[in-house]
């Protein structure tokens, strides 16, 4: 990408018919097709030569064919992804559509007069469906294991019911009561912000720990943990680095909740959950939340968990109100492809996923070179940086993130347009976290994956998932 032989074409012209047919273009690299994700014609498309992939990384059995169009080929558009009327009656024929869930209002719940006022002037009324399970075994004081995709409001589940019992519960006001940790620094900062919004009318003190800030920050934590705080919202590095220096003392902590744990898993804070655990009582109240169950949490759930109660709602599946396409393409067509989309739809709210930082930054530099509204996200940013280039994309002063992973969990942005995959993700959860930060609190959105050739393999996991 950061060749400049692949980003000096002139932007192709497009002339898209009403039959879907494109017209043809005089510039001279290869077209892509379009195809929705799941289409059961993509591994048999003719239109892909059975010439092998040149990438050696690619395995044997997975299918090789490669892209031949020249511009001057069609380019095939995007044909709608639902059944035909004959395959849905054949569909209703054998399954019956599912009875909706009943609708759950806040104020049926046994959550305190505060917490209720606070919903109430942030008109928020009804719940979500992982909301209405969680929320009342949490009141109840039992352990529990949350499996939800994100998007579902599941920081509502657990922040509600534990602002009420902090509430109605005595507590000692010199401890802590209450421990929330979170796998990165922005989902850390998400929950903070959240919980300020729900403990508005509540006596409830907080204190975010998470990493990236100066001493000053740091030396303020330490005097928040020496007063006591109702509850701390942590990253698992931060939190360890303050218990090794004997700055907090979790030995009264009565509840711990543990966000997005095969996050945690997945970026290697499993030994620090462990460490921390440790410095808990023995009689606690442990509640885990998770898209996912791989064995590894399943077994620390079952060691430091009692008799958990188990809520799952739709594991890894994405929004239904996504409409998911690929491109298939050669890797070098990929920056061309993503301004001929732009044409089509101008970039607003949406959301770029590139497979590393330096590929981030490059495409970054690259489409802002053509006029485009973007900004970079990435770890080499330090934490003031992400802070203004969030709060420049939440106030609509930036049009489009170009972003690794570190944006794929744990960004409360309601309003995401599309999410475009320029590289795949080589982990089909990780697949569905992306194209999950759109289409979110009901809305309708759209997710594009651009398949080069060394994304076959990836999507073949992707749509075997």
């Amino acid at each position: 990408m950061s060749n400049e032989k692949n980003t000096s074409y002139e932007e192709p012209t497009y002339s898209i018919s009403a039959s879907g047919e494109s017209a043809q273009s005089k510039n001279p690299y290869p077209a892509a097709e379009v195809i929705p994700l799941g289409c059961e014609d993509f591994t048999d498309n003719s239109e892909l030569s059975s010439e092998k992939s040149e990438d050696s990384s690619v395995e044997s059995d997975v299918p090789s064919k490669q892209l031949e169009h020249t511009i001057d080929s069609e380019v095939t558009t995007a044909v709608t992804s639902e059944p035909s009327v004959a395959e849905k009656g054949a569909s209703n024929q054998d399954t019956a559509e599912p009875a909706p869930e009943p609708t759950v209002y806040f104020e049926d719940l046994a959550l305190s007069d505060d917490v209720l006022d606070a919903l109430w002037d942030m008109r928020f009324e009804k719940c979500t469906p992982v909301q209405a399970q969680c929320i009342p075994h949490i009141l109840e004081g039992k352990d529990m294991i949350g499996i939800a995709q994100t998007g579902t409001g599941k920081t509502a589940a657990f922040l509600l019911p534990m602002l009420t019992l902090l509430h109605k519960e005595p507590h000692p006001a010199d401890a802590v009561n209450c421990l929330i940790l979170s796998p990165t620094r922005e989902l850390a900062q998400q929950i903070d912000q959240a919980l300020q919004g729900f403990a508005y009318y509540t006596k409830t003190n907080s204190v975010a720990v998470y990493g990236g800030n100066d001493g000053i920050r740091f030396e303020q934590e330490r005097k928040a943990f020496s007063q006591g705080a109702d509850i701390i919202v942590a990253t698992p590095g931060r939190l360890i680095s303050h218990l090794q220096l004997g700055n907090l003392d979790l030995s009264r902590t009565t509840h711990i909740i543990l966000d997005e744990a095969d996050r945690m898993l997945d970026m290697g804070f499993f030994d620090d959950i462990k460490t921390i655990m440790k410095q808990l009582p023995e009689h606690k109240q442990t509640i885990l939340f998770s898209a996912t169950m791989p064995p590894e949490i399943a077994k620390m759930a079952r060691e430091m968990m009692h008799n958990p109660v188990e809520v799952k709602i739709a594991v890894s599946k994405p929004a239904e109100k996504i409409d998911q396409s690929v491109y298939v393409c050669r890797d070098s067509d990929k920056t061309p492809i993503l301004k001929h989309i732009f044409t089509q739809q101008p970039p607003e709210r949406v959301i770029v996923f590139v497979s590393s930082k330096q590929r981030v930054k490059e495409l970054n530099v690259i489409l802002k070179r053509k006029g485009y509204n973007c900004a970079a996200m990435h770890s080499d940013l330090d934490q003031a940086e992400r802070d203004v280039v969030m709060l420049g994309f939440k106030q609509r002063n930036i049009d489009m993130l170009i972003a690794t992973d570190i944006v794929s969990r744990g960004i409360d942005i309601d309003d995401i347009q599309m999410v475009i995959n320029y590289d795949a993700p080589r982990d089909p959860e990780d697949y569905v976290h992306r194209i999950g930060r759109t289409a979110r609190a009901g809305r309708e959105g759209r997710a594009i994956t651009l398949i080069g050739e060394k994304d076959r393999y990836p999507l073949s996991k992707i749509e075997s998932f």
